[in-house]
């Protein structure tokens, strides 16, 4: 458990800043130092969804404690500019500030708003009966306490009781105010309530589409992924081979729960083959001290995710470290306290892998620009962030639905310009009735089924995708389409969102007008320079997924093992025994992200060195793959044909379309982005007039997959040439 001596506000910025630089001392006072209360601004766009449709359980007592909130800061222009750019030169091998990282203290020193500015935001908090605890290191956060009484009467936001979803929660139930002078250097309030990310996993299917053929290492057709499987699909033998094995590296996921047995993983190892050949792996639970407010948060309803991180993190670097990192979350993520923690360390993990998620307009602007800032700093001190793009098509706001009803969006914890997204796939060989032999019929040694490479096709359960729509042999839409049908249980089972996520970012910033929906002053980030690849749209604003590997539950017959001994992590299924068979099975972009983090960390031991925001070099690669008009050679469709000397598996053919239907608002029933053509549900889609399904795969980068998937010693190979061309320059 962390704790903090309240200390004045001189002497908090005096020790949590250090000594005054000629570079801090230049940064201009933004702040009248006497703040009028009386002309207030509404920090728009930060009340939860949730708010309107929970269960209002009335004002919650003035005493209820919330003890750990945070301003977030923002630098003035010319700081965040100059900054944007250093961020930027640090991946530009022909920049003299090129790999020179930054410690999380000269971030604030050298671009963070003045001391004098933050003296007089604390100075104005604590007049107001707010104790000050901290100042962030990088000069992003301030954290304050108090209780609900004073958020009411300070900042204008009544914190009620509400019941969502069955569960107990509390939230501003209207967007907080400030004054109008504090708005220079700060961004808004992070959070005022307790709803929480979702993790991006999905337990197996109990039955997937069609009756597969074969019997399967887990019966019935079905196979599980295991980690001898996972090397022999994407090609990670023979970097293995060679030593990059992912020794040296740390690779910490992100998380609001310890693990429910660290002997878990030893068991995933040592059944799957890891622990002899791969000897120098370690996990360990942490629960990182720092300026955030950070207690261990023991074992929740989310340990099946860290169990998810951590096995197939260790299968992708088998020899790495791994950290669970952990706090309790309170108005914020705890994985993200727990980052923000860590990133003020004399000893940063390399990479790391978050696999939570939240839609852009749920999260709120003060929310989006702390997970920002946030990721920026990670970037400019070296650290790699790679995030699950997310498990519900293009609808995150629609996540863990049977249906869509609020339009094209993504998640906010994943779009920012300063993380890897990583998308999801699944395996094809089944509805496109490849030809040839992917996974044998029994197990070989460390229960390998997996022969080769398999074709892959975006991970869609739903009744709309394409690939499944012609699999059935129903139209996509219409009265008569698959998402209508009744031959299929009613309600069809296969009304769901559950698929690789995908999209462009479209409120980042800016308010709805509408809760929960794209509309008012919602703008996205802007396009990074970097993202340019056959396939990207020009559409100015940050698209996602970047990268992709498989992440079916199942729904073709293929899906992940993951040993977890806790007996509520599934009704009746808690088992980790020696046979990976009795294993919980998931799927989702939660696996897909921990397993590109372990494949950087490959890369990091291969080259040497850390890499920051890898983005610029996968963009740089799959260029020089792709080119203008794609590789035909590396068309994942081609499976067991594909050319050998693929870095990337170009993802090209079906979709990641969910069922939607119109959100009804009163009398009156709207179609956002859905498009229905008879019957009750239609396909969501770029516009409701048209069946533009949301999305397609197709050459290149597209909104499905990103880039693509990849053959793991290629991609070392091609990155250590990358890094040894501009060496020579």
């Amino acid at each position: 458990m962390t704790s903090f001596s309240r200390l004045s506000i001189s002497s908090m910025l005096a020790l949590t800043l250090g000594s005054v630089s000629n570079a801090t001392a230049q940064q201009n006072q933004l702040l009248k130092e006497k703040i009028n209360d009386a002309n207030l601004v509404v920090l728009s766009g930060n009340t939860r969804p949730e708010v309107r449709t929970a269960t209002d359980l009335g004002l919650a007592d003035d005493s209820t404690p919330l003890p750990a909130l945070q301003i977030v800061l923002k630098r003035s222009p010319e700081a965040e500019a100059a900054f944007t750019q250093y961020v930027n030169d640090l991946t530009d091998p022909h920049s003299a500030n090129f790999h020179k990282w930054l410690t999380n203290a000269t971030i604030g020193t050298n671009y963070g708003p003045s001391d004098q500015d933050i003296a007089t935001v604390s100075a104005w908090l604590a007049s107001k009966g707010f104790t000050v605890n901290s100042v962030s290191p990088d000069k992003t956060v301030i954290e304050f306490g108090g209780n609900a009484g004073l958020v009411r009467n300070v900042f204008h936001a009544p914190i009620h009781n509400l019941m969502s979803n069955g569960k107990a929660h509390f939230a501003n139930i209207n967007d907080p105010q400030m004054p109008s002078d504090l708005t220079p250097i700060v961004s808004g309030i992070a959070s005022l309530n307790n709803f929480m990310p979702r993790p991006m996993s999905h337990l197996r299917l109990a039955t997937g589409l069609g009756k597969l053929k074969g019997n399967g290492n887990a019966g019935s057709g079905n196979n599980y992924i295991g980690a001898a499987d996972l090397a022999t699909i994407y090609n990670f033998n023979p970097a293995f081979a060679a030593g990059i094995t992912g020794r040296g590296q740390t690779i910490a996921v992100l998380e609001d729960t310890n693990q429910y047995a660290i002997s878990d993983w030893t068991v995933f190892r040592k059944t799957l083959g890891l622990s002899r050949a791969y000897p120098y792996a370690t996990l360990t639970d942490t629960n990182p001290t720092g300026t955030n407010t950070c207690t261990n948060p023991g074992t929740n309803t989310d340990d099946s995710e860290a169990a998810i991180d951590v096995d197939w993190a260790t299968a992708a670097a088998p020899n790495a470290t791994l950290i669970n990192a952990a706090c309790k979350d309170t108005t914020q993520f705890g994985g993200f306290l727990a980052l923000a923690n860590m990133l003020q360390g004399t000893s940063l993990p390399q990479v790391i892998s978050i696999s939570y998620g939240e839609a852009e307009t749920e999260n709120g602007a003060a929310e989006n620009a702390y997970i920002s800032n946030l990721y920026e700093s990670a970037s400019a001190e070296g650290v790699s962030i790679f995030v699950s793009s997310g498990d519900e098509g293009a609808a995150s706001a629609d996540a863990n639905k049977t249906n869509a009803t609020h339009g094209i969006q993504v998640s906010g914890f994943t779009t920012t310009p300063y993380n890897v997204s990583v998308g999801g796939t699944d395996f094809g060989y089944v509805p496109l009735n490849t030809p040839g032999t992917y996974f044998n019929t029994t197990n070989g040694p460390n229960f390998q089924t997996a022969v080769s490479y398999i074709p892959e096709i975006p991970w869609d359960d739903s009744c709309a995708g394409s690939i499944a729509d012609s699999y059935v042999g129903l139209p996509t839409v219409g009265a008569d389409s698959f998402c209508n049908s009744k031959n299929f249980g009613t309600p069809n089972e296969f009304l769901t969102t559950a698929a690789g996520s995908g999209g462009p970012s479209n409120c980042a910033t800016g308010t709805p007008s509408t809760s929960e929906i794209v509309s008012g002053t919602c703008a996205g980030y802007r396009k990074p320079s970097w993202q340019s690849l056959i396939g990207v749209p020009s559409d100015g604003v940050r698209d996602v997924p970047d990268v992709s590997l498989m992440a079916s539950n199942g729904f073709w017959g293929v899906y992940y093992a993951v040993c977890i001994s806790d007996p509520t992590a599934a009704t009746g299924n808690g088992a980790c025994s020696s046979n990976p068979v009795d294993w919980l099975g998931f799927g989702g972009t939660s696996v897909s992200s921990p397993i590109w983090a372990g494949i950087q960390a490959l890369v990091n031991q291969s080259t040497g060195q850390s890499w920051g925001l890898p983005n610029p070099v996968l963009y740089a690669l799959a260029n020089n793959e792709y080119g203008v008009g794609g590789s035909s050679g590396c068309n994942s469709s081609l499976g067991n044909q594909v050319s050998p000397s693929c870095v990337f598996y170009d993802v090209t053919q079906g979709d990641n379309a969910v069922n939607c239907s119109g959100l009804r608002k009163g009398n009156t029933t709207t179609d956002y982005n859905c498009y229905i053509d008879g019957g009750t549900y239609g396909v969501l889609s770029v516009t409701s007039t048209t069946d533009s399904p949301a999305y397609s795969a197709g050459t290149g980068w597209d909104f499905t997959s990103g880039i693509g998937t990849g053959n793991v010693s290629n991609i070392v190979n091609a990155w250590n040439a990358y890094s040894a061309e501009f060496a020579r320059e």
